[in-house]
């Protein structure tokens, strides 16, 4: 059974799409007779830098608040990097986060149908048990699985994937004004087909949105996403407050086949 894909319009990103934050370094100069500070933005994710934390939340895909309701989510535009993941919601508040990518000929897996009894199946007639354990050829193997916790207070459905890049390398102060700081981020992307964005709070309690940023040093901020390049990306942003955390954002969306 399809779901309905959810708008993913700018204005509402910060509810509709979810996003793995870098631990950012620190940065500081003077604005306007105070001091500024970038503090460190601690990094939540638990195993190291390597693993990416994505967040989902329940409320904003109606399939996902029923029991085996299931849901495909893409990292990328060109399927390759990273295949989609499926998240599944079993009895219990159990989720289920499994790589789509089908041992036989690496096809895309489809998400999870038919209920308590249900299947994933691939093109070619393989299928999996909501968790990703193979029933039936010609895949050879299980699917992969991602570690995946649920809190039901907020919930938001973590799930941790191996092999994001997570840590932004450098941030430093190119210049000041009486009104504001325009810093340098440098942090290491992946390839051209993943998109990253910029995000500001003011304090680690309020909720981080999306700000502009420019290309270059003196360039103005009007830019809202780049795409990675293989290596390290970077960055300018204006601080305006007097305290502040800068992070960079890895766009993940609704994949539907």
């Amino acid at each position: 059974m399809k779901t309905a894909t959810p708008t993913l319009d700018i204005a509402d990103d910060s509810r509709r799409r979810f996003i793995r934050q870098f631990s950012i370094c620190t940065a500081a100069s003077i604005i306007g007779g105070k001091l500024w500070t970038g503090r460190v933005l601690a990094d939540v994710t638990p195993g190291g830098t390597n693993i990416g934390s994505i967040k989902i939340k329940v409320s904003d895909y109606p399939a996902l608040a029923a029991d085996y309701g299931s849901v495909q989510f893409k990292f990328n535009s060109a399927i390759g990097t990273y295949y989609p993941f499926t998240v599944t919601r079993a009895p219990g508040d159990v989720f289920h986060a499994v790589d789509t990518n089908c041992s036989h000929q690496h096809d895309v897996v489809q998400s999870y149908t038919g209920g308590e009894s249900g299947r994933m199946i691939c093109s070619h007639g393989s299928e999996f048990s909501i968790s990703g354990t193979l029933l039936q050829g010609p895949a050879t193997s299980d699917l992969g699985c991602y570690e995946t916790s649920f809190n039901s207070t907020s919930g938001i459905i973590t799930v941790q994937v191996p092999g994001l890049l997570t840590k932004i390398n450098t941030v430093s102060v190119q210049s000041t004004t009486a009104s504001t700081i325009r810093l340098r981020l440098v942090f290491p992307s992946l390839n051209s087909s993943f998109v990253y964005r910029v995000m500001y709070q003011p304090n680690l309690t309020d909720a981080p949105v999306f700000v502009n940023f420019s290309n270059s040093a003196a360039g103005t901020t009007t830019q809202t996403q780049v795409t990675g390049n293989s290596g390290n990306r970077t960055v300018y942003v204006d601080a305006t407050g007097t305290t502040g955390f800068f992070s960079v954002a890895l766009i993940v969306t609704p994949y539907v086949p």
